[in-house]
């Protein structure tokens, strides 16, 4: 662990600010979701969502007491409702999965109903919420928003993010199998135009 007494200096490392840098993004990603189509949110999600859980793990191990430290939050309930609805009406039905991780299941033999856009939303509180002390440089507070930051993270939004990027993965999957059906599709139509074209050429000669 990693004293909260270091010099403001060596507060802004290269893991603090590469967190910064994929955070941003994803923040990004989810405040646009409306302004996408599903396809590229899901491709940009399963592209970003990785990069964010390493650079999370890489953020230095400063100490955080829920009972001691107040730190500023900057995602509200107003705020984190509008970006679950956002991903949630962009995926529709696509937007629940079954989940065998869940706290829960430990009262139940089946798995339970999640939500990509639930789940994501919670990875977004915690990120931005980090991204606010970063954006006030507010030096002081820094070392324990990290550490809460951390402590959310290896509490359940660092499974919540790795359970939607296994949903949206799988739904990338079924998009790509999807267009090959398509593919196949048209390249059959064009081949058996081309028959017809030919057999036509023929009976008239």
């Amino acid at each position: 662990m990693e004293s909260n007494e270091q010099v403001i200096t060596s507060l802004y490392t290269k893991e603090v600010l590469e967190f910064a840098a994929v955070g941003v993004k994803f923040a990004s990603l989810l405040e646009q979701a409306s302004s996408l189509g599903e396809r590229a949110f899901i491709q940009e999600a399963i592209l970003v969502l990785p990069q964010l859980y390493l650079s999370t793990l890489r953020l230095p191990d400063y100490l955080y007491s829920p009972e001691e430290d107040y730190i500023e939050e900057f995602v509200t309930e107003e705020t984190y409702e509008g970006v679950r609805l956002r991903v949630a009406e962009l995926l529709g039905e696509k937007d629940s999965f079954l989940s065998c991780q869940a706290e829960e299941m430990q009262y139940s033999d089946t798995p339970l109903a999640a939500f990509v856009s639930e789940y994501l939303a919670d990875v977004y509180q915690q990120t931005v919420n980090l991204l606010g002390i970063l954006r006030d440089e507010n030096e002081e507070a820094l070392p324990a928003a990290i550490g809460r930051c951390l402590f959310h993270f290896h509490s359940y939004y660092g499974l919540h993010l790795l359970e939607a990027l296994t949903a949206l993965h799988r739904l990338h999957t079924q998009l790509l199998s999807s267009s090959d059906d398509e593919e196949d599709y048209r390249d059959d139509e064009e081949e058996d135009d081309e028959d017809d074209k030919r057999l036509n050429e023929d009976l008239l000669y």
